[in-house]
């Protein structure tokens, strides 16, 4: 399996996914194995034959590479799949027995058994591994016996019990592997379970929300106060919002929530009979600050309606993004802003502000961490905040 075609492990069969990663591993053995003799050749190794051992290791690499764009993803859980890795292994112990029997024993080529050797025990199991191993064994005792030159005795003897020790860590490293694997196939199951729970989650609290809301305007009062009445619908307007937001939440399941999607629901909810002109530029938000500028758009808009004049326009922007710690990660500063032609909030009520401004106050700075600054000529209310992300989400 060459770097152009990673194995992707299928997180429905943990088995799979494991000896997928196993078959990885093991295919950059097989690439180690095919630079080593190149290397020996180079260095000028004592080798019969150089010509023939060079387009045989050439060939090697070609059939090696073609097995390595097999889509291994599908074919390992079939029954074609393991034949494929048997033809393999096969190919790869055939031809390094070729290979010392066509260098020589001088060449010390018999050492590239070491790299097949640990492939063998990282892509098989059971039965089917101890016969690979024999197998292995029976060709490396073959081709050191019978190439011209062969190898010393005592020097055989090493490089087996040397080839004894590859397979164990072989074993080791598939082991590795499967336990590594089974554990991220395990997160990512507990990652699937908790976004599908956190979903139903968001949709109760939204079904909920929204059954409050109706029963505050079926409780408000009929021909009585209006200050009352307005602030009956306005409580239900705070928690339509809320519903608004949650609803947005649900549809995520965990993940991050895009800024115009959110703004469209809440802007939705919030605006009533008023006009709003959102221009929101592609931002992903966290859960938990999306949540929290939910609120702050719903009572920025409900007040600009409520006290202003004229469309509400809502930007939300981002600028150049910088680093944050930790490392690897970057701070975006994202900019909002709610205006209308009737001045924003005054002077007067920005200093003795009601519940509604109050509110949004106490959700920038504590929620998102961020800072709310009036200017009364542009008649527009400005909230900034950073929103941290991956600097290399592709990692």
């Amino acid at each position: 399996m060459d770097a152009a075609s990673p194995v992707r492990p299928a997180a429905g069969d943990p088995d799979a996914s494991a000896l997928l990663e196993a078959v990885r591993a093991a295919a950059l053995l097989g690439w180690l194995s095919v630079v080593a003799v190149l290397v020996g050749l180079a260095v000028g190794l004592p080798v019969q034959h150089d010509a023939a051992v060079l387009g045989a290791t050439i060939a090697g690499a070609a059939g090696h590479a073609s097995l390595g764009l097999l889509p291994w993803p599908r074919l390992l859980p079939t029954r074609r799949g393991r034949l494929l890795l048997n033809l393999w292994s096969a190919a790869l112990v055939a031809g390094v027995c070729g290979l010392v029997l066509t260098a020589g024993g001088a060449s010390r080529m018999d050492l590239v058994f070491f790299l097949v050797v640990p492939f063998l025990a990282m892509v098989h199991e059971g039965r089917a591994l101890v016969l690979w191993l024999l197998a292995a064994v029976a060709a490396f005792l073959a081709s050191t016996l019978l190439t011209t030159d062969p190898l010393p005795r005592a020097e055989a003897v090493l490089h087996l019990v040397l080839l004894g020790a590859s397979a164990a860590l072989g074993r080791q490293l598939a082991g590795a592997i499967r336990r590594q694997t089974l554990a991220r196939v395990e997160a990512i199951r507990r990652a699937e379970l908790e976004g599908a729970m956190l979903a139903e989650g968001h949709h109760r609290v939204k079904n909920s929300l929204q059954v409050v809301a109706d029963l505050l305007l079926l409780g408000r009062p009929a021909g009585g106060d209006p200050a009352a009445a307005a602030a009956f619908e306005h409580a239900e307007s705070r928690i339509r919002s809320i519903a608004a937001v949650h609803d947005v939440l649900a549809a995520r399941r965990g993940g991050r929530v895009p800024a115009g999607e959110l703004l469209d629901a809440v802007l939705a909810a919030a605006a009533g009979d008023g006009a709003v002109v959102a221009d929101v530029a592609p931002i992903d938000l966290p859960f938990q600050q999306a949540q929290h500028l939910g609120v702050v758009v719903n009572e920025l808009v409900v007040n600009a309606h409520q006290h202003g004049a004229g469309a509400v326009r809502v930007a939300l922007a981002a600028d150049a993004a910088r680093p944050a710690a930790p490392r690897g990660r970057e701070r975006t500063r994202v900019t909002l802003t709610v205006a209308d032609a009737g001045g924003g909030p005054s002077a007067a009520a920005w200093d003795a502000p009601g519940l509604g401004l109050r509110l949004v106050r106490q959700v920038v700075e504590q929620g998102l961490g961020g800072s709310l600054e009036r200017d009364g000529d542009a008649g527009a209310v400005t909230v900034r905040f950073d929103v941290e992300h991956d600097a290399r989400p592709g990692r």
